[in-house]
């Protein structure tokens, strides 16, 4: 039996500058929230010394809950991608994403 299609869906991206993240209606392919340390309040503000570390994937993840709340998402649907380690900079954005209310299937 087919699995049932999960509407939203996390995209996450970390260069070596910047960190970015998405949240993509699957139905249609429109991104409904994204956030990134790349915008330019975040880029001017003193707030996040540096744009690609830990605490700057944690501020990200938790505008990015913020973002999608207001949207109407309550769910999102993430799958670590083949061999990857749920650690460090990817830990800290999933799990503050949880804590600010947003639930991952």
């Amino acid at each position: 039996m087919a699995s049932p299609l999960k509407p939203y869906q996390l995209k996450l991206f970390m260069s070596n500058k910047y960190v970015y993240a998405q949240i993509v209606r699957m139905l249609d392919g429109h991104v409904v929230a994204a956030a990134s340390t790349i915008e330019k309040p975040l880029r001017q503000s003193e707030v996040l010394p540096s744009k690609s570390d830990k605490q700057a994937c944690s501020h990200i993840g938790k505008l990015l809950a913020e973002r999608a709340k207001a949207a109407d998402v309550e769910a999102v649907h993430w799958a670590r991608k083949r061999q990857q380690k749920f650690h460090g900079k990817i830990a800290s954005l999933i799990n503050s994403m949880k804590e600010a209310g947003v639930q991952l299937q």
